[in-house]
Formats: C-alpha cells, sequence, structure tokens
C-alpha cells in the first residue's frame, strides 16, 4: 500500500498541475527580480506573459525598457535559475 503523500504527488505530477505551479513560482520571482534591479517604477511597466521551452516571454512598455533590461538579461536568468537550482529559463524575449 503506497503512502497517500506519495500518491498525491504522483497524480499532481501526472495531471501536470506542478508545472503550472513552477511557471508561477518562476514568473513571481521574475517579478522580485526586475523590482530589485530596477526599481519599482520599472517593474509596474513590465509584465511577465508566459513561459514557454524556457523562454521567459514579457510584454514591456517601450523598446527603451526593453533593451535596459536585456543589458541585465544573464544576471537575471542566473538568479532565477539559482534560485530554483536548475536551469529553468534560458532566455527572455520582450514584445512590446
Amino acid at each position: 500500500m503506497q503512502h497517500i503523500g506519495n500518491l498525491l504527488s504522483k497524480r499532481i505530477k501526472q495531471s501536470g498541475f506542478s508545472q503550472q505551479v513552477k511557471t508561477s513560482l518562476i514568473i513571481n520571482e521574475f517579478n522580485k527580480v526586475i523590482k530589485e534591479v530596477f526599481g519599482a517604477e520599472i517593474s509596474k511597466k513590465i509584465k511577465p506573459l508566459y513561459i514557454k521551452n524556457g523562454v521567459l516571454t514579457a510584454a514591456c512598455l517601450s523598446s527603451v525598457m526593453a533593451q535596459e533590461i536585456n543589458f541585465k538579461k544573464a544576471e537575471i536568468i542566473e538568479t532565477i535559475n539559482k534560485k530554483f537550482k536548475e536551469n529553468v529559463l534560458q532566455e527572455i524575449k520582450f514584445t512590446l
């Protein structure tokens, strides 16, 4: 007989729910890093949209802002990957 915790964990993984939770956690961490690096005002003008195949796509209000974030992109990705102790992000792309 299996322990209920093991059964629940297995079911969550099978349903894909764990991936959705992980994606939400990554997006939350991205928001925190952006706020720490660029400040609260700029962080309000950037909205992460989705993550697909390790690429986070974010909407940005201006190309200048997107360029500023691009300069720090490697640092942002490294910080998030360290937090999750795995390579959850490989790239950040922006839409205007």
